[in-house]
């Protein structure tokens, strides 16, 4: 049984959701990019990005957005 080769952008994005998944968050991407979910798995439609998308230091999370 012959098994198709995936390109290796195919496996080094199913390899960053995996390790997103491992460390317990959501990882669901972001429409526009850039952006996964950082919230630990959940129901709700609302998506937060603790880390990208900040404006400062000090903010306690970056970009929001809604399934």
């Amino acid at each position: 049984m012959v098994t198709a080769r995936r390109s290796l952008a195919e496996r080094i994005r199913e390899a960053k959701t995996s390790a997103g998944r491992a460390a317990g968050y959501c990882w669901l991407a972001h429409p526009d990019g850039g952006a996964h979910c950082t919230r630990r798995p959940h129901e709700d439609r609302r998506h937060v990005d603790y880390y990208n998308g900040r404006t400062s230091h000090t903010d306690t999370h970056g970009t929001e957005w809604t399934e």
